[in-house]
């Protein structure tokens, strides 16, 4: 988030020394601050600023992929209830940070068909709703590809 914000900055200081504060020259801006920013990560010991920056795009595009597969779901189980099977389902979450936890507990609850119900006080199970949940296995297994993705792309 640091070197964001420091990504920002340049792109700020860019339309300045340019005297130009277009949109697509903050986005040059962007594009240069960010060029520098990773040439000083590859010479300093430190994250790499833009293959997580890749992660995290890489992240949104699938879960834009899983917000349209699921309102599809959701669409065809208005049109059909007979498919629908609701369930709630106890998710195992232990060893999670509390902002990952939080995160995979937003992540479920903004795709359709899914809700995020409640955590246990000890903080190692997340209790799901699904309308889908003929199968609980198959649902924590989908829940841990969506876990697998959120590590990897936002958490990395």
């Amino acid at each position: 988030m640091k070197n964001f914000l420091f990504n920002v900055g340049l792109a700020a200081v860019w339309c300045s020394l340019t005297a130009s504060f277009s949109a697509w020259n903050f986005a040059a801006g962007l594009v240069v601050g960010a060029l520098v920013i990773e040439a000083y990560t590859l010479a300093t010991p430190g994250t790499d600023y833009l293959r997580n920056g890749l992660r995290l795009a890489q992240f949104v595009v699938y879960f834009l992929g899983l917000l349209i597969k699921s309102n599809l779901q959701v669409t065809g189980a208005v049109l059909r209830p007979s498919r629908l099977a609701p369930r709630i389902v106890r998710y195992p979450v232990k060893g999670m940070s509390d902002v990952e936890r939080a995160t995979l507990a937003n992540a479920i609850t903004l795709t359709p068909g899914t809700l995020t119900l409640d955590e246990c006080p000890n903080g190692e199970w997340l209790y799901i709703h699904t309308m889908f949940g003929s199968d609980a296995d198959a649902v924590r297994k989908d829940i841990d590809e969506l876990r697998a993705k959120l590590r990897w792309g936002v958490f990395a």
